[in-house]
């Protein structure tokens, strides 16, 4: 698009003349080093947390379609078990939970429930560039709205799991039905001047609707406007395929309902290292991976 064309040659000059710099500088850090070697399980001692999960079924459900293994973050995972480190970690804190992946070859892994899609959605658009983030942006979505748990979490592969702040990440769901991660990005309309795989948004909005990520999302089988969000955003990305957070402001338009924003703890991606209290660190970014000593 023109507009982001535009914006690209403005910023590019601005690194040329020295005005800005292409990333901020990072403050020094001595984060210990951690990595995938020697993970244990988290011993809960909360007597209310331990009541709490005992009670819900948990399912935490992976989307990989195409079997080379592409991260769009620029890290390179291709060493790395398909679902890892995003797995491993998980484990770490939900050692009873249901895992699932959606994928279109025979992705095999232990302790992974395979859901084989022989014939996935899009076929008809299959040349648009990035088909395979699409599909696997829609199986997310999909796997939720499919899944039995009373809590379905939908992840990325590349991220990882700092601590036991997570399980507040199921409190947040069975209080509000489902969430969706915050992004560092702004309106919709910096995310369509900016980003890959945008489309316009033409509704009344004029684009100032709130953009988000999608790892991790969250649907609680109770709440009823979690799934109308949720089949929407499926209904969109079957219609009009593009980048998934202009699929999701389209879901919540069209449908009226609006899911609970996760603050940045839970997906710290590139540009928010360092903001304290994190939780989950999308690694996937290497900067990010970089600066808190992670080891993938």
């Amino acid at each position: 698009m023109i507009g982001t064309l535009i914006w690209r040659l403005k910023e590019a000059a601005a690194v040329l003349l020295g005005k800005k710099k292409t990333q901020r500088e990072m403050p020094k850090q001595n984060f210990p080093e951690k990595s995938l070697k020697g993970l244990k399980p988290f011993r809960i001692s909360d007597d209310h947390l331990n009541d709490f999960l005992s009670g819900l079924s948990i399912e935490f459900i992976f989307s990989e379609f195409n079997e080379n293994r592409v991260n769009a973050g620029g890290a390179d995972l291709s060493h790395q078990l398909r679902l890892d480190p995003s797995l491993s970690t998980l484990k770490q804190y939900f050692p009873e939970a249901k895992y699932t992946v959606y994928s279109d070859f025979d992705l095999k892994i232990d302790g992974v429930h395979l859901k084989k899609v022989d014939n996935p959605v899009l076929q008809d658009k299959k040349d648009l560039k990035r088909h395979f983030y699409h599909l696997a942006d829609y199986y997310k979505f999909q796997g939720m709205l499919e899944s039995e748990a009373d809590i379905a979490i939908s992840i990325d592969s590349d991220m990882f799991v700092l601590n036991e702040n997570i399980y507040s990440l199921i409190y947040l769901t069975d209080k509000f039905g489902f969430c969706v991660p915050n992004s560092s990005a702004q309106s919709m309309n910096f995310e369509i001047e900016t980003s890959l795989d945008t489309i316009p948004v033409t509704d009344d909005s004029k684009g100032f609707g709130t953009t988000s990520n999608i790892t991790p999302m969250t649907l609680s089988k109770k709440s009823a406007a979690g799934k109308l969000f949720y089949e929407k955003c499926c209904e969109n990305m079957e219609k009009e395929p593009s980048r998934a957070s202009i699929v999701m402001w389209k879901a919540a338009w069209e449908s009226g309902v609006y899911p609970y924003f996760l603050p940045k703890e839970f997906c710290v991606c590139r540009g928010n290292e360092g903001l304290g209290n994190e939780v989950i660190l999308h690694v996937g970014h290497p900067t990010v991976a970089e600066f808190y000593n992670v080891k993938l």
